[in-house]
Formats: C-alpha cells, sequence, structure tokens
C-alpha cells in the first residue's frame, strides 16, 4: 500500500452536480393543481438543461406513471388565447359537445379532443399529450391568465438568473444578488436549489 496520501484522494473527491447538465433539475418551480386528486398540474419555472429558458410543464401523475410536456413561450401565448372559447363551448346548456370550429394549433402544439371519449381533451405536444377532464379545462381557463401573465417576468429575469446561477456555482458560501438584481428571483431559494 503506498504511502503516498494523494493517489486515495480521488475517493473523498466531491464532484457537484451540473444543474445545466442534468433534465431532471427545474429551478424556481411555480406549481398549480388542476384537481382536488392533484394528479394533473402546471408549473412555470427555469429548465437548465435547455439553457435556463423559462416554460410551461403540464404533467398528469397517474398510476401507470407520470407524463409530461413542456410548452415554450409562443404555445403558452396561443393556448392563453384559444383556452376560454375552447372551454366554453365544452359545455353549453350543460351538455358537453365537441367544438367542432375552435382550432387551438401552434407548430408541434394543439389542443384537441378525441372523438370517442367526449369530455376529455388532449394537450399535444408532438406525439406526447396529457388528457384534461371537462373541469379540468374550466379550472384551466380561469388560471391560465396567471401562468400566461408569469412568462414575462420569468424572461426579464432570465440574465439576473444566469449571472446568479455562475456566481453561486463557482461559490460555496451563500452569495448576495446585485443590488440591481431582479426582484422576481427568490434568491436565498434559488441558491439552496443549486447546491
Amino acid at each position: 500500500m503506498p504511502s503516498d496520501a494523494s493517489t486515495y484522494s480521488f475517493i473523498c473527491t466531491y464532484w457537484a452536480a451540473n444543474p445545466a447538465s442534468d433534465p431532471q433539475i427545474v429551478l424556481l418551480r411555480r406549481l398549480f393543481f388542476l384537481n382536488a386528486s392533484k394528479n394533473n398540474y402546471v408549473t412555470v419555472s427555469f429548465y437548465p438543461a435547455r439553457g435556463y429558458l423559462p416554460l410551461v410543464e403540464f404533467g398528469d401523475i397517474r398510476s401507470c406513471g407520470p407524463k409530461a410536456i413542456i410548452l415554450a413561450d409562443e404555445q403558452v401565448y396561443t393556448l392563453a388565447q384559444c383556452l376560454p372559447d375552447f372551454a366554453d363551448s365544452m359545455c353549453k346548456e350543460g351538455k358537453e359537445v365537441v367544438p367542432p370550429t375552435i382550432k387551438c394549433e401552434s407548430d408541434n402544439f394543439r389542443l384537441g379532443m378525441p372523438i370517442r371519449r367526449r369530455g376529455l381533451t388532449r394537450l399535444y405536444v408532438d406525439s406526447e399529450y396529457i388528457c384534461l377532464t371537462s373541469l379540468d379545462q374550466h379550472y384551466l381557463a380561469r388560471m391560465f391568465n396567471i401562468v400566461h401573465q408569469q412568462m414575462p417576468d420569468y424572461v426579464a429575469a432570465l440574465p439576473d438568473l444566469l449571472s446568479y446561477v455562475t456566481m453561486s456555482l463557482a461559490s460555496v458560501v451563500y452569495v448576495e444578488p446585485m443590488p440591481n438584481a431582479s426582484a422576481h428571483i427568490n434568491y436565498p431559494h434559488l441558491q439552496e436549489e443549486l447546491v
């Protein structure tokens, strides 16, 4: 056994996870549940693995495993524009109907309804989708304006977030934000998420 302790120093070396390379890490997530059973949700957050872009995620947590789709800014705008009309057309005079004239699409995103199961709407990105009940749709139609209005705040805070992440990952102690840093970021919470 060699007497040089540096030979074995790799055993105790700590490698910090790099948030930019881990697709599972999401920063400053705001979570909204779409139903009482808390199996459908929508979040707004920064995605380090996607260049720290602020994106909106829709998720479905079921017994068969969680599913999630992620919407970019343009897709969020499209959904915000057509969701109220789509939800209103789902229930007319207490009956669920298939909306024949409402079309909600943008690139690889679309909001559509399977013909076999009225009352369920599918929110698609490419071939992945999340199912929403009519109650989920009505709640989403009422609250999605909040999510849509938060996106510009997240976009405006992006340069300050990038600067703070760079400083925090290079430090072993809490880093104070710059005096003119965005007020939309909870810096102590961000520091906890990064360590």
